[in-house]
């Protein structure tokens, strides 16, 4: 740790849709601190949910709210709340993914490698003796790193953004932004919408209400308002002068920081280091054909209709079949 005065404990905000999920999500939280943090809960107000067992949960508190915008609505909304200061968050919520048939293993792997103290690291680099989760303390020593989403999730948004064009102009207009929407797509983004974050690096989000722009919740697929800000929080933290990058990018980003000595790492350095490492990281959920999908837009648009009117098992057996036979991007 580089010296300067005493880190701001990190404040967790966690959307619990499923209360079930949530028990076990509190125990890896719990496994994971050793020293302070906070704990911010959005829900539906459906079951009461135990809190973590820990002595180290400074600050805790509840916000009910309706299911509109999945996890992000109520994530964008208690951003706004009156919270104790932070300088670092933590993006979690309850997934279960229910027209996937790997979604619980999808979900542990995210906030497995969130919340690993190692960061996944095996070498040596990141020690895990610390007592708390690798991504917190590079973020605390690094100013300029402003988003870190889980091993290999920070995926390219080319070919990903095909049902999502109307929702990403109303969003970016609503932020204050001009940002043309095939400039981000030249970009990356969160899959899974789980990450580690600078509360600067966010700061639309928190000034800007987006209610109005989020639709009652049908079991969309995609092409919603949550789905454009799940494709906007790095391009927000990058227009915010810092770097959004990924768990398989600390072992080099601490091996350059040792480097530079004392001095901080700068943006152009951290987006370098972190670009190669996304080179070399594999995403096993990862939804293959973003390019086919990108070059046949109309063929996405019925895949995506078709998949709002058929049992979930076919759906399930048709995602099984095209992982299986179709190249990865």
């Amino acid at each position: 740790m580089r010296d300067g005065p005493p880190a701001l404990p990190p404040l967790i905000f966690v959307h619990v849709h499923y209360p079930d999920i949530w028990e076990e999500m509190a125990r890896e939280i719990a496994d994971a601190f050793g020293r302070p943090f906070g704990l911010v809960l959005t829900h539906g107000g459906q079951a009461r949910l135990a809190l973590p067992q820990t002595p180290h949960l400074a600050y805790h508190r509840e916000i009910v709210t309706e299911n509109r915008g999945r996890d992000v609505l109520p994530f964008l909304n208690a951003l706004q709340a009156d919270l104790p200061p932070y300088a670092i968050g933590l993006k979690l919520h309850t997934k279960r993914s229910p027209h996937r048939d790997d979604g619980a293993e999808w979900r542990r792997f995210v906030t497995g490698s969130l919340l690993s103290r190692d960061g996944g690291d095996k070498s040596g680099t990141l020690p895990a003796d610390e007592d708390s989760p690798a991504a917190w303390r590079l973020l605390r020593d690094e100013p300029r790193l402003g988003l870190i989403a889980p091993h290999g999730h920070l995926l390219p948004l080319l070919g990903r953004l095909a049902l999502n064009e109307r929702p990403m102009k109303a969003m970016l207009a609503a932020l204050g932004l001009d940002t043309p929407v095939d400039t981000v797509e030249e970009g990356r983004f969160a899959a899974s919408t789980m990450f580690w974050f600078r509360a600067e690096a966010l700061a639309p989000f928190r000034s800007r209400s987006l209610d109005t722009l989020f639709e009652t919740e049908s079991s969309q697929l995609d092409g919603t308002a949550a789905h454009a800000a799940e494709r906007l929080f790095s391009h927000v933290c990058e227009r915010q002068g810092f770097v959004a990058s990924a768990m398989e990018a600390l072992p080099a980003i601490r091996a350059a920081a040792a480097a530079n000595g004392a001095a901080p790492l700068d943006a152009g350095t951290l987006r370098a280091v972190s670009e190669t490492a996304f080179g070399e990281a594999r995403n096993p959920f990862s939804i293959p054909m973003a390019t086919f999908w990108s070059q046949h837009r109309q063929l996405l648009h019925l895949a995506h209709l078709t998949y709002r009117h058929i049992p979930p098992p076919l759906w399930r057996a048709a995602r099984r079949l095209i992982r299986r036979y179709s190249p990865r991007d």
